[in-house]
């Protein structure tokens, strides 16, 4: 089996004593691992990728297995709804609870269990608009399908767009991929109808753009992406634009927020849109706390409904905030960061959420790509470091899926409460100190090894 080229590119460099160029006798026992990694480095990602295929299949099989009664309790039967009186020109009553319980009753009859309410953006309903020509179980195949498909594509846009270093091998990419793909998000997505794909899609064309120097057009599609369902969900990412500094970026996410505002006006008018307004802000309080796999979910598991965990929740956002922001400054002064910067905000963005859940998990999956591919590079660095480094990234990401799927059968009552939140917490503290010590390691290099301009031009990361 063919080795890869970046660990056969580390291994030459132990063998010859390092970054050094020094022969050291301690450098005995990294010179085996980087042999056993030039022998053997394939050999993880391949089974990366069998996992990950098996895992998809079991989702697929359980996606197959759901009947009439397990689709008309999903959240997609309250999209149906809405979109349904919108499409219908009731676009007034759209947020009135009382008809879309009805018309609720009638496409579930007859059972009347499940009773989500609409509360999503007018944008959200007139996106799903073209699958209510169809029966509400057709719809629901097409729709998960259709979200499926925008994973997908987030997924592949994050592979090709991340800072990966020169030589690595495209299977430990389709691995990164496989894996992004696969998470215990996807699966509470494909079941729940869910649209967490379009902010994954979202972030990915985004960092695309931003990658290739269209800052004006990766600004309005982030906005427009995370906004048209789950603007909740962002509230890190607008912090990270805000410290960010960038003028593009921030004219486009604003034209962004005006082209989505214009778009809710003419679907339900004023009227329609006051009462979304009014009814997200009021439903905010119904919701059980102990399942959301943002922090809020941490002191509602422990304390439960009660006010003291609103506040400590509350809290816990600006701060998740002001590190988003302070990783948006960082980027300001070394674009280089942006990878894990933006991926990290990502992180910060969904423990900072009011309101979230495990099919909400899938919007990271363009950003595990990148934190997976930035943790891969490091000139300075060992084959044992940098392969600590990327095995601690595919852990992590493990660790949410695996705390995710727990707490989904549980229902969050393992103590010390919210395993997934927890995991995410750390998960985005380690991205704020990645970031920031490969800053710092950076410069060095800069100071030491050449002018700034130099290694800007050499570095694959951008």
């Amino acid at each position: 089996m063919p080795a890869a080229a970046g660990c056969q590119r580390l291994a030459c460099e132990v063998l010859r004593g390092g970054v050094t160029g020094r022969s050291r006798p301690e450098t005995a026992p990294l010179r085996l691992l980087a042999s056993l990694l030039v022998a053997r480095s394939s050999r993880p990602a391949h089974a990366i990728i069998a996992v990950s295929i098996a895992l998809l299949a079991a989702y697929f099989v359980t996606w197959l297995q759901l009947g009439p009664v397990a689709i008309g309790r999903s959240d997609f039967t309250a999209f149906y709804a809405g979109s349904t009186l919108i499409r219908e020109g009731h676009g007034g009553a759209a947020y009135d609870a009382a008809v879309q319980g009805a018309l609720r009753d009638q496409l579930i009859a007859p059972d009347h269990a499940g009773a989500v309410p609409f509360d999503d953006a007018p944008t959200a309903a007139a996106v799903v608009v073209p699958v209510t020509l169809l029966t509400l179980d057709v719809a629901y195949r097409v729709w998960t399908l259709l979200m499926l498909a925008a994973l997908l594509a987030a997924v592949v846009i994050g592979v090709r767009a991340a800072p990966w270093p020169a030589g690595i091998s495209n299977t430990w990419k389709a691995a990164a991929g496989a894996a992004a793909l696969t998470g215990t998000g996807t699966w509470m997505m494909f079941i729940q109808g869910q649209w967490g794909a379009l902010t994954a899609l979202g972030l990915a064309l985004a960092y695309r753009d931003w990658r290739a120097g269209h800052q004006l057009r990766g600004g309005f599609l982030l906005v427009v992406a995370t906004g048209i369902a789950k603007p909740h969900l962002a509230l890190g990412l607008a912090a990270f634009v805000i410290g960010w500094r960038q003028r593009r970026v921030i004219a486009g996410a604003l034209g962004g927020a005006l082209a989505l505002a214009v778009t809710s006006l003419v679907i339900v008018g004023p009227g329609g849109v006051g009462n979304w307004i009014s009814g997200a802000v009021s439903h905010a309080t119904r919701w059980d706390l102990r399942p959301m796999v943002s922090f809020i979910g941490i002191p509602g598991s422990l304390l439960g409904n009660g006010i003291s965990a609103h506040v400590i929740a509350a809290a816990a956002s600006l701060v998740a905030c002001a590190a988003a922001w302070w990783l948006g400054s960082l980027t300001r002064n070394d674009s280089s960061r942006l990878a894990a910067a933006f991926a990290g905000a990502a992180l910060m963005s969904l423990v900072a959420a009011p309101h979230a859940y495990a099919q909400d998990l899938v919007m990271l999956a363009p950003a595990f790509v990148w934190i997976a591919a930035w943790a891969s590079h490091d000139e300075r660095a060992s084959a044992l470091s940098t392969s600590t480094r990327v095995v601690a990234a595919f852990t992590v990401w493990g660790l949410i899926s695996a705390f995710a799927f727990v707490d989904f059968l549980d229902g969050a009552a393992v103590p010390p409460g919210q395993l997934t939140a927890w995991a995410l917490v750390i998960a985005a503290s380690a991205a704020c100190a990645l970031v920031w010590r490969r800053g710092h390691a950076s410069r060095e290099v800069t100071t030491t090894a050449a002018p700034r301009s130099e290694i800007l031009r050499a570095s694959p990361i951008r």
